[in-house]
């Protein structure tokens, strides 16, 4: 439908009336480990693949998934005619979450930046000290938005820690979860610099030429 303004002439990319619902999957792994891509024909570093010394940790049941990005902007600022231009850095970007499901102790150790834990039989045993600064992981967020056709969008974190302090409610009467997990994905500058905070994949058969 055209607009009564007029539309504009020329080349126009409309954007796809595609909609995601729901979180994606929450996967991680030790940053020593390769990507499972590193790089894919194109260039590009994305996706996991565990060993039996970096495996990939998988969260079952979690809610309020977010990523954001944190910035610095600062004006470049002229008296005469007020803001011209801006600089912007991007300092890393944050994934939030809250998880409801705790168990293995493995798969919760280093959110919460606990010790190695030690299965003993039915037993898990895991120590909480002072945080080892230097452990980094790949955290991969990927979502099908369409089952039948198997579309989807992907994100991969290269370089991301688990940061800020959490809580662990255990209210009466409903289930116990752990807030307040948040994860800081870091500059990897091993990576071309387009891609040293993360790298975003879209398969779309149907959309995409």
């Amino acid at each position: 439908m055209a607009l009564q303004t007029g539309t504009p002439v020329g080349n126009i990319i409309d954007q796809d009336e595609i909609y995601i619902e729901g979180a994606p999957w929450i996967y991680y792994q030790r940053a020593e480990a390769g990507l499972l891509n590193n790089p894919d024909v194109n260039g590009y570093y994305h996706n996991l693949s565990g060993t039996t010394q970096y495996p990939v940790y998988s969260l079952a049941c979690y809610e309020d998934v977010q990523l954001a990005s944190d910035m610095t902007v600062n004006a470049i600022r002229c008296d005469k005619v007020g803001d011209k231009a801006v600089i912007q850095k991007l300092n890393h970007l944050e994934l939030s979450f809250t998880l409801s499901s705790l168990f293995p102790l493995t798969t919760l150790s280093p959110i919460i930046r606990g010790s190695t834990v030690l299965g003993v039989g039915s037993l898990e045993k895991m120590g909480i000290g002072p945080i080892n600064n230097n452990t980094f992981y790949h955290i991969y967020l990927p979502k099908v938005y369409d089952e039948d056709t198997g579309d989807f969008v992907s994100i991969t974190l290269h370089r991301a820690q688990f940061v800020n302090p959490w809580t662990l409610a255990m209210p009466s009467g409903d289930k116990w979860t752990l807030g307040g997990i948040s994860a800081w994905a870091l500059a990897d500058d091993t990576l071309p610099s387009a891609q040293q905070f993360a790298t975003i994949i879209r398969a779309d058969a149907s959309a995409l030429p």
